[in-house]
């Protein structure tokens, strides 16, 4: 199983046994070559993972979304159905819509809702739509799950945006020297901070629901776990299982 990842503490909680992540800091393109010999390798699926932005008003910090379609541009991939249905159905309560992928944060609200009006989407990040192209290149199924780190209302400083390395790691000199250079950004920079432990607590908890391999069914050793009969995923709130 690949797992595709923007941030290396994403990736730290995306890890388990027979799991390959790379964590490509908003560019899945330096990874691709070592992707492409992981599938070529045996890797079955490739899954993305980790934090987005949102681009419906309702979603909030902490809200898990499961990808129909990712887009860029004027492309859309869409997600593996079968396999979108089991995510949502482990993580009761997500959202299920599309995801679009940006080359560069979405930092101001207005910006976001331009987004959602011109695509549709309901959560944006930066690395979903490259994933999926990576799926569809090899013949892999593909699908992305992700949590929402900054409401659309948030609007997102520029240390924020300059604090992310494109090992994933974050760069925490650049984002001193931002403040020091424009010190009003502090209060933003504390709730976009306050946001973003929210959002890493639910991706924790919902990465144990999800189990090692995200309910894919192509390791035989979960499908006795996996529920009977999945729905087609659509673009509303996912119901969540019987007790």
């Amino acid at each position: 199983m690949i797992v595709v990842t923007g941030l290396k503490a994403e990736a730290r909680i995306a890890a388990a046994s027979g799991v390959r992540v790379f964590a490509c800091g908003g560019n899945v393109g330096l990874q691709a070559r070592a992707i492409k010999r992981a599938v070529f390798s045996g890797a079955p699926a490739i899954v993305s993972f980790g934090i987005a932005g949102a681009l419906n008003s309702h979603l909030t910090a902490g809200d898990w979304v499961v990808a129909t379609e990712a887009m860029s541009g004027d492309r859309s991939i869409e997600t593996d159905i079968e396999w979108s249905s089991r995510l949502a159905q482990r993580l009761p309560g997500a959202e299920l819509g599309a995801i679009a992928t940006v080359a560069n944060p979405v930092l101001h609200p207005r910006n976001k809702r331009r987004l959602h009006l011109d695509t549709g989407a309901i959560a944006v990040d930066m690395e979903s739509f490259h994933a999926a192209a990576l799926a569809e290149e090899l013949g892999v199924p593909f699908a992305a799950v992700r949590v929402i780190a900054d409401p659309m209302h948030r609007e997102i400083p520029p240390a924020a945006r300059l604090g992310l390395r494109p090992d994933g790691t974050i760069a925490v000199g650049a984002v001193l020297y931002s403040l020091l250079s424009k010190p009003c950004q502090l209060l933003s920079l504390l709730r976009v901070s306050g946001d973003a432990v929210i959002a890493f607590r639910a991706l924790f908890r919902g990465r144990q629901e999800l189990g090692p391999h995200f309910a894919s069914v192509l390791y035989p050793t979960l499908l006795a776990n996996e529920p009977a009969g999945s729905a087609e995923p659509d673009r509303r709130r996912a119901e969540p299982l019987p007790a």
